[in-house]
C-alpha cells in the first residue's frame, strides 16, 4: 500500500511560506497549479513516468510553471515530479487551503444553484455570510441543474439546503412520516 503523503507536503509547504512571509501568494499559485493538474490528468501521468529521469521531471516542473509560481511552490512541484509523486498536488493544495484558512480567519464556502449565480448575487452571499460567522469568506460557487432553484451551502461542514429540491424532499419525507 503506498501511503499519501500529502498531508506532510501540504504542511511543510505552508510552515515554509509563512516563515518566508508568502503565504498568501503561494495560497493564490497553488489554487492555480491544483485546477491545472486536476484538468490535465495527462499531465500527471506524464509526470509519473518511470521512464522519465527524476532531473527530467522536475525540469518540466520547471519548464511549465517556472516564472508563474512562487519559487518555494515551485521546488515543492519539482520534488514530488522527482518522487513521480504529482498525483498528490490536489491534495496537498487542500491541506494548504485548509491550514491558511484556519490561520486567516477565512470560511471556505460551496455554493450550489441551478444557474450560475451574478457578482451581485455572490457579493450579497459573502456579505450576509461575513456578518454570520464574523469570518472572511473565500466562496467557490457551483452550478447544479438538479437543485432546480434556490440554493444549497456547504461550509464548516454542514450543508445548508435551501435549494427547491431539498424543499421537495423535505415535504416528501413530511408526508411519508405523516402515516
Amino acid at each position: 500500500m503506498v501511503k499519501d503523503f500529502s498531508r506532510e507536503y501540504g504542511t511543510a509547504v505552508y510552515q515554509l511560506a509563512v516563515e518566508e512571509n508568502c503565504s498568501k501568494e503561494v495560497f493564490d499559485d497553488f489554487q492555480k497549479v491544483a485546477e491545472v493538474f486536476g484538468q490535465n490528468p495527462e499531465f500527471i501521468r506524464l509526470l509519473s513516468n518511470p521512464r522519465l529521469s527524476a532531473a527530467e521531471r522536475a525540469e518540466t516542473v520547471g519548464k511549465v510553471f517556472g516564472g508563474r509560481i512562487n519559487k518555494t511552490l515551485l521546488n515543492t512541484l519539482k520534488i514530488l515530479a522527482e518522487k513521480r509523486r504529482c498525483d498528490a498536488v490536489c491534495k496537498c493544495c487542500e491541506v494548504y487551503k485548509r491550514l491558511y484558512c484556519e490561520d486567516n480567519n477565512i470560511l471556505p464556502v460551496t455554493a450550489v444553484s441551478a444557474v450560475g449565480l451574478s457578482e451581485a448575487q455572490k457579493e450579497r452571499l459573502c456579505e450576509k455570510l461575513r456578518k454570520k460567522t464574523s469570518s472572511e469568506i473565500l466562496l467557490s460557487c457551483k452550478v447544479d441543474p438538479s437543485c432546480i432553484g434556490g440554493i444549497r451551502l456547504e461550509y464548516g461542514g454542514k450543508r445548508y439546503d435551501a435549494s427547491v429540491r431539498g424543499k421537495l424532499s423535505d415535504l416528501g419525507r413530511a408526508i411519508k412520516n405523516s402515516d
